[in-house]
Order: C-alpha cells, then structure tokens, then sequence
C-alpha cells in the first residue's frame, strides 16, 4: 500500500500557500519537475484531485483540497515536533526519571530538586516516591525506582551503587526550658539517664541505637515515631530530648513551640545522603546529569 509522505505534504503546502509550482519551487530551492511529481503522487494515493491547473493562473486548491491541506498541516508539524523531540532526547533534555526519595529526606530537599530541575530540564519528566529506607532497597533491586535519594545505612555493594550528595551530622535537641538549652555544645553522657524520642523510621533507629551502645548507655524511650516532625514536637513540649541527624530551617515545630539544637562533642560518625541505583544499571546521560544537579543543591544545602 502507498503511503502520504512527510515531502508530499510539504510540497503540498507550499504550492496551495504560494499559488503555483514555479513559484514554490523557487521558494523551497527544490525543481518544479520534483514538486509536480510528488503532488501527482500525492493525489494518486489519497484518491482526490487537489488542484485546478489553470495554466495562465497558476494552481487553485479544490473543495478537496482545501479540507486536505488542514491535516497535511497537522501532519507536517507533527513531524517537525518529532523531529525536535528526537534531538531533545539525543541531548538528554527530554525523558523520564523514576526518582525514589526516603521519607525523612523528602521535606528538607524533594520539592526544591524537582522544582528546580523542572526549571533547568522542563522536557524531563520526574516520577516522584517518598518510601521507607527497607521500601527504596527493594525498589531499586526491583527496579521500580531508576534512581533514589536515601541514607547510607549499610547498602549492600554487590546489589547497589551509589554517590555521595552530603553527609548529617548527628545533634542534640532539647525543650526550651532544659537544663542544657543555653548551651552550644554537650555530651551525649549528660543525656543518658533522660527520658529519649526516638526517631523510629526503619533503618534510622538503628542507626541510633549504635551511637547510644557505642558509649555505653541504654536510653529511657519515653516516645517512639517515625516522624521528625512529630519527635520535634515531642521534645518542644517536654517529653524528652532526642537526636536527629537532619537539621530544619527553623527551631519552631508544628506546634508552635521550639526545640534548641547542641552539637554532640563526641565525634560521632555522620550519615552519608547518598544517590543509590542498582549496580547492574548503566547510568545513561539523563541520570548523570539529574545526579550533578542533585549534588549541587545538597552542597548549597550544606553550606
């Protein structure tokens, strides 16, 4: 079976729009032998008569071919958007990035990466999920996620690759009123016998249960949540202290209260925010470059 070609039609248009082929030929640079044969061509495979010759007048679109010209319109921009969509993806400006996020990351730097990405790349698409640290694992093995920012809290290098973005370092919070609230720095001695929030997100309560057997001292749970929003406010309303490793813009909680931040005088290890993928996964030119960007908004983060 024939088919309409992308010249046909542009040839097409260009006779209908200028009136004759002579002077449609001089336009486009292209003979008059050749445009007259593609819109013979084209007349024969559509079936329609398109133009009345008028040998003294030039060429005059029919009824048919005035209605013809609407949809060569439409099928030549067609062509000209996919062809510009194919150079966009060439150059890594245009796709989609399935784009995992652990949960207590996601409200200190998710909607500033898409946000901003969306402005830097507008023809990258980002598929955003917020998920547990276990979830995110399993989704990159799975390879439901291309890409996730998480912690590293023991990945497993034989499954899983991963870049460094920034590291948190571990601090004190306390209620306003403590005892230790004016200071800028303390022990995490002088907590032990307090009663503790824990963050209890998989993976981070863990993490945390480490530091406190690293010195020694079993902590007084008087709260557990999987929250950080929800262990700030615990602490700001005086049911104990805690230890976070993502630090707010602001000391105020949702409740309206404030906690006070101390630095840890111990030096406590930091936990790495990484860009973690699955190991066998080549990462294209898309993913290298959302990966960049994502290093330099936690570095401005950092700073």
């Amino acid at each position: 079976m024939n088919r309409i070609t992308i010249r046909q039609c542009e040839y097409f248009q260009t006779v209908a729009r200028s009136g004759g082929i002579t002077i449609a030929a001089k336009s486009i640079g292209v003979s008059q032998p050749a445009i007259a044969q593609a819109i013979t061509k084209l007349e024969e495979t559509t079936g329609l008569v398109l133009f009345k010759r008028h040998h003294a007048r030039g060429m005059e679109l029919t009824p048919h071919g005035v209605e013809f010209l609407k949809y060569a319109d439409e099928l030549v921009a067609c062509a000209t958007r996919a062809g510009d969509v194919a150079e966009e993806i060439a150059s890594n400006r245009c796709g989609k990035i399935k784009l995992g996020c652990f949960q207590s990351i996601a409200p200190f730097f998710l909607a500033q990466l898409v946000c901003g990405y969306r402005e830097e790349e507008p023809g990258v698409k980002l598929e955003v999920s917020e998920m547990l640290h276990s979830e995110l694992e399993t989704a990159i093995l799975k390879k439901e996620v291309d890409l996730a920012v998480m912690y590293d809290l023991g990945l497993d290098p034989a499954t899983t690759a991963w870049q460094e973005l920034a590291s948190a370092k571990p601090y004190l919070v306390v209620p306003q009123n403590h005892r230790l609230a004016g200071n800028r720095s303390a022990s995490i001695q002088e907590i032990a016998s307090e009663d503790y929030i824990l963050f209890d997100a998989p993976g981070s309560s863990e993490y945390f249960f480490r530091i406190f057997a690293r010195y020694g001292i079993g902590p007084k749970i008087a709260f557990r949540s999987t929250s950080i929003e929800s262990v700030r406010c615990s602490v700001a309303n005086g049911l104990g202290v805690s230890i976070l490793a993502m630090r707010p813009a602001s000391n105020q909680t949702y409740g309206g209260n404030e906690v006070v931040p101390i630095e840890l005088l111990e030096d406590l290890p930091n936990t790495p925010i990484v860009m973690a993928h699955r190991r066998d996964r080549d990462l294209d030119e898309l993913s290298e470059k959302f990966i960049s960007f994502c290093k330099g908004v936690f570095a401005q983060g950092a700073d």
